[in-house]
């Protein structure tokens, strides 16, 4: 691991940039920067690179660590410094680690405690989507931590407005507390908003829930729609929310074999970002 300015101890709110180097992920980087002056954070990329192998008789390596890690730190030199000239009033540190992105990340939560950390998604072809499952979506199920997706060709910043997609069924997974915490972190506003499929009342529900996130203020709406993505996508747009909040619940092997994860379609077609916090 090479770092250029590893943070020893947490003495402000920090955001983590995950990056591959991507324009999706230097798009990312740009969101990160201004809700870092926003929440008056500091910014720390992180780029994880594994030694890529040949698989022939005998598995040879294609570059060498030392490589890898000189070609991962001058791209985040690069980045570090584009950053810096637009962003001179935010701390912006950078560090390159060999192994396993989920695992170095928590490696790096744990020492850090951030804020959030806040990734670049891809777009919807064949390719893009198996490449976004085994990345930012993999990073969203893993992490306990906030996990901000990015969508590629979003320019709008600044956070004023979160969108929390309520589901009313199991209120006991909704951890309150933490989106008390985090809403007030971005000095944000918070809509509660539940997509009904049908005409079943959720008055009963809804005051339970508002009364639990009633620190916030938050207003409650019922969206009535035959799909909850689309419907979702409509309320964004109508309302130009500037996040949406999904919260995420543990799918067990068969879940993830056989049914399609509301949350990675949700923020693959969300039109604004989508913060992760999984219950």
């Amino acid at each position: 691991m090479v770092s250029f300015c590893p943070p020893k101890k947490r003495d402000m709110n920090t955001i983590i940039i995950p990056t591959d180097f991507s324009t999706s992920a230097d798009n990312a980087a740009l969101f990160a920067a201004h809700l870092a002056r926003q929440v008056q954070a500091r910014l720390l990329l992180v780029h994880v690179y594994q030694i890529p192998v040949t698989m022939n008789d005998m598995p040879v390596m294609v570059l060498s660590a030392d490589e890898l890690r000189r070609s991962a730190d001058e791209q985040l030199d690069r980045l570090r410094t584009d950053l810096q000239t637009r962003f001179a009033d935010v701390t912006i540190d950078a560090q390159s680690r060999l192994g396993n992105i989920n695992d170095e990340l928590d490696d790096l939560c744990s020492e850090v405690h951030p804020l959030a950390l806040v990734m670049g998604t891809h777009g919807t072809s064949g390719l893009e989507r198996m490449l976004f499952g085994s990345t930012t979506a993999s990073v969203m199920r893993h992490n306990n931590l906030p996990v901000i997706a990015v969508p590629k060709d979003h320019k709008r910043f600044g956070l004023r407005k979160i969108v929390l997609a309520a589901d009313l069924l199991d209120q006991t997974k909704i951890p309150t507390q933490r989106i008390i915490e985090i809403t007030r972190q971005l000095g944000a506003s918070l809509d509660l908003v539940h997509v009904a499929i049908n005409n079943a009342s959720t008055t009963d529900a809804s005051r339970q829930l508002i009364e639990k996130l009633q620190p916030l203020q938050p207003s409650f709406h019922t969206v009535q729609h035959q799909n909850v993505r689309d419907g979702l996508v409509k309320y964004l747009l109508d309302t130009q929310a500037d996040l949406l909040l999904v919260l995420p619940h543990e799918h067990n092997l068969i879940e993830r074999l056989f049914f399609k994860l509301h949350t990675e379609d949700i923020v693959r077609h969300a039109p604004v970002p989508v913060m992760a916090i999984r219950c």
